[in-house]
């Protein structure tokens, strides 16, 4: 048998000409004479690996290791064989051995920095590649690789700068032209970002991410059309790309074609499972159709894929509470802020569960989050110190003013009042549609149309509760509101002597409402409860045609509409009817305020204010609900207020 010194340098030849098989034969034939030999094992192991047969390899190599563990390039060999076989924690470990054996070995920090890169540990991987860089400053590979990195790590301006140095080396680097438009999508340059992937696929135009890529930029650009061709493109060249496909979707959402954008969200989540944005988005379009039971599955299923999608969680909460699931709903915001606890929507979606069950301190607390939410609920904010209830405001100027709709106003100013007996000097700013009302009823309290100069300190109306610590067993009564006389006047001329009682009833609320769709009532369902036995008046204004239309082959309700210009016609009208029947508007709180019997049809999933499962409300002694049983079903209140008119009027 030739010796194993003689036989290693014929196998290094046969290696260097690619003639793996000899190598291997040699290699083998070393061992057997010296088991231990490090050259034979690491060659067999980089024979494995060329091969592909991965768990051969790892075993040649870490017994080449154990045979000399001061050998850099033995380590770094085991780094890339547990890099190509996803073990990135193992290839740290053998890439970082490497690097301190041969400090200057910078392949090796190269793979250091890769693989640090792929656990999503992205400031350790740019520093590694950057002293990588520092060895090998004119490597374009090493600069893409640590743009990436500091990509990732938000560093958008130097990664750019990375890119640029690695396309100075290299023109035509697909890879870093690829980066660069990624990293100016996220910088918010997307008409470059989209010069830079055209560039790219001009070198490689049958790259299917490209195209996706171009897609998803032209989406930010606002350029559905091209972005739904750039798309198909990427489809075209890999039909089962399920981001394509999700782009897809995206592209014909913001065309307006709903049915076509959900059949691509669904396609896209069959390619892949694990497509978080696909169930997403899916489940945007149940929830915009009203399909609340297919939105919490997709969300589920979102879930599945991105077990800490907060926006998924938070908008599991929505649909849960939607189908009547609140305590569900509660879970789901728990979890959101388990995982990341000042996350503002999940606490303001919490706080109206908590609110909706009658838990009004915590509920007050958390609804605080809605000056936060992404996008702020009514907030105004005037720049002064918010009094929270801790301050003595004795002798003190403070502006309460408004912050959201009417209803709003008119449920929480009882509350100015309260303020005024503590000793401060109260200004309060509400709507001006409201403020001929408010001064009949609190004339005592200076009305405002600006904040005043000398004001210290502020308060929303709708923070008051939180301020006082209000609890259900302490809501304070509403005052008493009362209509013009010489509006009531005017109106009680304008309906006419009755010998019937008069009903007042509004079945739509405001259409820009987030919730209108579930709380307003189509007019032809409320015609079976207008019987002869009540004169009916509909009592708001800004009708549609299409309802128009609808009364006007009806005698049952005399509808004013036009007629009604402002809160106090509304006002003097309610005070002329025996009975409101309403939707939730904020006319039911006109109506309650004013003491006037009120009856209230509450949507399935009622407003925080209306609580559960009661037909009182603490906050109107005047009102009663009626409650849908099942979502969008309108029959059964209907017909409950149809068996309470007989019994009332009696």
């Amino acid at each position: 048998m030739m010796p194993p010194a003689a036989l290693w340098g014929q196998v290094q030849m046969a290696m260097q000409q690619g003639r793996l098989d000899a190598a291997e034969a040699g290699a083998e034939q070393i061992l057997r004479a010296a088991p231990r030999h490090t050259g034979a094992l690491h060659i067999l192991g980089v024979i494995c690996l060329q091969r592909r047969q991965m768990p051969e390899a790892l075993r040649w190599l870490k017994k080449a290791t154990q045979a000399d563990q001061r050998n850099a390039m033995i380590w770094a060999t085991l780094g890339y064989a547990c890099f190509e076989t996803a073990a990135f924690r193992d290839a740290v470990d053998a890439f970082r051995k490497a690097s301190l054996i041969d400090a200057r070995a910078h392949p090796a920090l190269h793979g250091l920095g890769k693989s640090l890169q792929a656990l999503g540990r992205y400031q350790e991987a740019a520093a590694a590649l950057g002293r990588a860089i520092a060895l090998e400053p004119r490597n374009p590979d090493y600069l893409n690789d640590r743009g990436v990195a500091l990509m990732e790590s938000g560093v958008i301006t130097e990664a750019l700068r990375d890119f640029d140095a690695a396309l100075l080396l290299a023109p035509g680097f697909f890879g870093a032209l690829m980066n660069k438009g990624l990293a100016l999508k996220k910088s918010g340059d997307a008409a470059s970002a989209c010069m830079a992937l055209d560039q790219a696929i001009n070198l490689n135009p049958s790259y299917a991410p490209a195209h996706n890529n171009r897609a998803a930029i032209l989406l930010d650009l606002g350029d559905a059309a091209q972005a739904l061709a750039a798309a198909d493109r990427a489809i075209a060249l890999a039909p089962d790309f399920a981001e394509a496909w999700n782009n897809k979707g995206l592209a014909l959402l913001d065309l307006k074609d709903h049915s076509a954008a959900l059949e691509n969200f669904r396609h896209a989540a069959r390619l892949d499972p694990a497509n978080a944005a696909a169930h997403y988005n899916a489940a945007g379009i149940h929830w915009q159709r009203g399909d609340y039971a297919a939105a919490a599955e997709a969300h589920r299923h979102c879930l599945n894929a991105a077990p800490n999608h907060l926006s998924a969680l938070n908008d599991l909460g929505l649909a849960e509470a939607a189908l009547g699931n609140h305590t569900a709903a509660l879970a789901c915001y728990d979890r959101a802020l388990r995982l990341t606890p000042d996350f503002s929507e999940a606490q303001f979606n919490k706080s109206l569960t908590c609110l909706l069950f009658g838990n009004l301190k915590e509920g007050w607390h958390l609804w605080e989050a809605r000056k936060r939410k992404k996008i702020p609920v009514g907030f105004q904010d005037f720049g002064l110190p918010l009094w929270t209830g801790a301050q003595d405001v004795a002798g003190r100027r403070i502006l309460l003013h408004w912050e959201q709709g009417f209803g709003d106003t008119i449920q929480f100013i009882r509350y100015a009042p309260m303020v005024q007996a503590k000793g401060a000097d109260v200004a309060l700013m509400v709507q001006p549609e409201l403020a001929p009302l408010i001064r009949r009823v609190m004339p005592g309290i200076q009305m405002v149309e600006a904040p005043p100069a000398d004001a210290t300190l502020q308060c929303p109306l709708m923070s008051l509760p939180r301020a006082l610590a209000t609890e259900l067993g302490t809501i304070p009564p509403a005052p008493v509101w009362r209509a013009d006389e010489t509006r009531r006047a005017m109106w009680r001329a304008r309906l006419g002597a009755s010998d019937r009682p008069r009903i007042g009833f509004a079945w739509r609320g405001s259409a820009g409402h987030t919730n209108d769709r579930n709380r307003s009532l189509p007019i032809q369902s409320g015609f079976p409860i207008m019987d002869g036995s009540a004169a009916w008046f509909g009592i708001q204004k800004g009708l549609p045609a299409a309802d128009h239309e609808a009364l006007s082959a009806t005698p049952k309700l005399r509808i004013f509409d036009s007629e009604i210009n402002d809160f106090e016609d509304t006002a003097a009208l309610i005070a002329e009817m025996d009975l409101i029947i309403t939707v939730d508007t904020s006319l039911a709180h006109l109506a309650g305020s004013m003491g006037r019997d009120c009856w209230v049809l509450l949507p399935f999933n009622p407003d925080w204010r209306w609580l559960l499962d009661r037909e009182d409300s603490p906050w109107y002694a005047s009102i009663r609900l009626f409650r849908q049983k099942h979502p969008g079903d309108w029959a059964g209140p209907l017909q409950e207020i149809r068996s309470a008119l007989a019994a009332h009027f009696r």
